[in-house]
């Protein structure tokens, strides 16, 4: 049992069926192992109810007010799209079950050498509700589009699960910012997977800072494709109490002379916990490409625990890298000199 069995049951579908027989992910699988999926597999999960909103808003899996001028009406997913959207939700059971349960499916297109802003606010499900979406993002050549998610802060004293996935698609020249700000309720539970595929000279740069959720998991795959593309991805976990945060972060040089650099830091307080997995993969092809990784961790009390885990899986011989982790407790000598600074 799973918790969604009931919601996965009146869905007739293959993705429904295929996530009945694989079930949740244990702690069998690798990138699982940590995650806490008590909450998941014990509540019974009914579909959410969509709330009002104003704005552009993602609530009960459902997206309301889309922008006028971005929305593609009617729109199909190209072959690309949807065999990236195959692979992520065969990837594992959760995705699998996000697929299956998934609601509505936005396609939004920023037109050629415009710049755009977009503010997406994900609006809290009520007690034991949960919600799938996905939002498909194509940005056209010399196209920017600044994406800016938050998260609303509405308490509800039971478990709450929201999932979206986000496909973007960057072309020739164009670039993408995502600044993400997570500071849902203490029993939410929320999803994110992130999926970035660039043609040349394309960039794609991420903040994200995370705060709240009782359980908060995070997937990140960036694919550089096209030669001169390049990423930066910058982010902070805050995590205490009895919180869980799951970073997993990997980027694909498929191809040459591409770049990246990512930098995360997390803290953790009290019996909280965190997870941080960053992945960087050069082919075998992709000579002349760079990459930084840096992964700072700070424990801020004796019943915290962090679980980090930097990877560099490199193919090629003409490459620049370089990685960077440490785990590290905040002393009496740290506490002394911050406050000295304070008192400045």
């Amino acid at each position: 049992m799973s918790g969604f069995d009931t919601l996965l049951a009146k869905q007739n579908s293959k993705l429904a069926l295929d996530a009945q027989a694989l079930g949740l992910p244990t702690k069998r699988v690798e990138s699982w192992k940590y995650v806490p999926t008590r909450a998941l597999t014990r509540t019974s999960w009914v579909e959410a109810t969509p709330r009002s909103a104003s704005g552009f808003a993602l609530t009960a899996g459902r997206f309301t007010q889309a922008p006028r001028g971005l929305q593609v009406q009617g729109a199909s997913l190209t072959e690309t799209e949807s065999a990236r959207l195959d692979a992520l939700y065969h990837a594992q059971g959760f995705a699998l079950t996000h697929g299956a349960l998934e609601s509505e499916c936005l396609v939004l297109r920023v037109a050629k050498t415009d710049t755009q802003t977009l503010s997406l606010t994900r609006l809290a499900n009520q007690a034991c509700e949960a919600g799938f979406a996905t939002l498909v993002i194509r940005v056209e050549a010399g196209a920017h589009l600044t994406l800016l998610e938050t998260f609303e802060h509405s308490e509800t004293m039971d478990a709450n699960l929201d999932s979206l996935c986000i496909l973007w698609m960057l072309e020739r020249d164009a670039s993408g910012t995502h600044v993400r700000y997570q500071a849902a309720n203490d029993s939410a539970q929320t999803f994110t997977s992130i999926d970035v595929q660039t043609a040349e000279n394309a960039r794609y740069t991420m903040q994200s800072v995370d705060f709240g959720s009782k359980l908060a998991r995070t997937d990140i795959q960036v694919t550089l494709g096209g030669r001169g593309a390049n990423t930066e991805l910058h982010g902070l976990a805050v995590t205490n109490g009895s919180q869980y945060h799951d970073t997993h972060l990997s980027v694909d040089h498929a191809v040459g002379d591409t770049q990246s650099a990512m930098a995360f830091r997390t803290m953790v307080d009290g019996k909280g916990e965190a997870t941080f997995n960053g992945r960087v993969l050069i082919r075998k092809d992709a000579q002349r490409s760079a990459t930084e990784q840096s992964v700072a961790n700070l424990l801020l009390s004796d019943t915290g625990r962090i679980n980090p885990k930097p990877e560099l899986e490199i193919y090629a011989d003409d490459v620049t890298a370089s990685h960077g982790c440490t785990v590290g407790n905040f002393n009496q000598t740290g506490s002394f000199i911050c406050r000295s600074r304070r008192s400045l």
